[in-house]
């Protein structure tokens, strides 16, 4: 048995051997006609524990806050420039439902108290306020729509068509592993398809060699991109839903099987940056999938690599194309069996748009 199924095992019992003990003394004090709660006033108590409920749970709101903010995502700044915006709403929105919160939750456990039953007090029949029925509808309403049309002008701001100049990469989701291409450096994606997936030569995504704007793309490890230029992330699945997720560029867009999707975006810190504002010399961006696929969901992760465009350049002409890694393992020449428009070989150089 793993150390988490015992000590919730051991939880268990000692909830169990706590129960049994206040039964026996409770059964003790009646054996001994003697009732431990004659003297208590329901009407007292009940409402001392809405208000010791209500004064805990705040504190320990504001102390779990404290101790876990350094593992939430949104604590620090975004990395990208349309996550200023998406932090910027988030923010606001979240603001909002804090005075909310504490307001209506403040009246709620002070109620029980303020009006509990006391000698000489009296309830009242109170059916309705036409006055504050539209108080508090009209204010919500109006506060929603500022928080909805805010949210629908970010949202067309950050789907908009993305820059001619933008690099493009490609994820391809699978369980339970993303696999990453780049252009050539004819900037081409070469054609795809399911028939040509081979994973035992591990052409994974369905190459078709026939296509010879495919001869120089490149299958990478890691994603790298270059901090201030736009990024067109084109997302494609295989098999089931995924959801391609890089949290600290407030990016998440899911992987549909049949159906590509993208986003783009512009990272504004390198992962050096990130690092000293972190205080974490290991800290690494990632990408992740946020949409549950399967046992090993957990395995699909990418680390993400920003830094400056001579470094990404350089990391670029470093990676060798996979058509020529594929020729290796097989001996062959081709992959495909359809024939495409191939387009000329292109020279070896940056691939990163200019």
């Amino acid at each position: 048995m793993d150390p988490q199924s015992l000590i919730t095992l051991a939880q268990v019992l000692l909830g169990a051997i706590l129960q049994l003990v206040a039964v026996n003394l409770y059964l003790v004090f009646r054996f001994r006609e003697i009732d431990p709660f004659a003297k208590w006033n329901p009407n007292t108590i009940n409402p001392l524990m809405f208000l010791a409920f209500f004064v805990f749970g705040m504190i320990m709101v504001f102390v779990l806050q404290n101790v876990y903010k350094e593992y939430m995502t949104i604590t620090y700044n975004a990395a990208s420039i349309h996550g200023e915006k998406i932090d910027s709403m988030f923010w606001i929105t979240m603001y909002v439902s804090i005075f909310v919160v504490v307001v209506t939750n403040s009246l709620l456990f002070w109620y029980p108290w303020k009006y509990r039953t006391r000698p000489g007090h009296k309830a009242i029949h109170y059916s309705h306020n036409n006055r504050i029925e539209i108080i508090w509808t009209v204010i919500p309403a109006i506060v929603l729509t500022l928080l909805v049309a805010r949210g629908v002008v970010v949202w067309h701001d950050i789907m908009s068509e993305p820059p001619q100049d933008a690099v493009q990469l490609e994820v391809n989701g699978k369980q339970f592993a993303w696999t990453v291409r780049y252009p050539g450096a004819d900037l081409e994606f070469g054609t795809t398809s399911v028939q040509y997936i081979d994973d035992g030569t591990g052409n994974d995504i369905g190459f078709n060699f026939e296509d010879r704007r495919g001869h120089d793309d490149l299958i990478t490890q890691e994603i790298h991109l270059p901090v201030g230029k736009p990024v067109l992330l084109n997302i494609k699945s295989r098999d089931v839903l995924h959801s391609a997720t890089l949290p600290h560029f407030r990016v998440k867009m899911d992987a549909v099987p049949g159906m590509p999707t993208s986003f783009w975006f512009t990272p504004t810190k390198t992962t050096a940056e990130m690092r000293k504002i972190r205080g974490d010399e290991d800290f690494d961006y990632e990408m992740s999938c946020q949409q549950i696929c399967g046992a090993a969901h957990w395995k699909m992760r990418r680390v993400v690599v920003v830094e400056t465009e001579e470094e990404f350049n350089k990391w670029l002409r470093s990676q060798k194309p996979f058509y020529a890694t594929w020729k290796e393992v097989t001996g062959s020449s081709t992959g495909g069996v359809a024939e495409t428009d191939a387009a000329p070989k292109a020279e070896e150089g940056v691939i990163a748009a200019n």
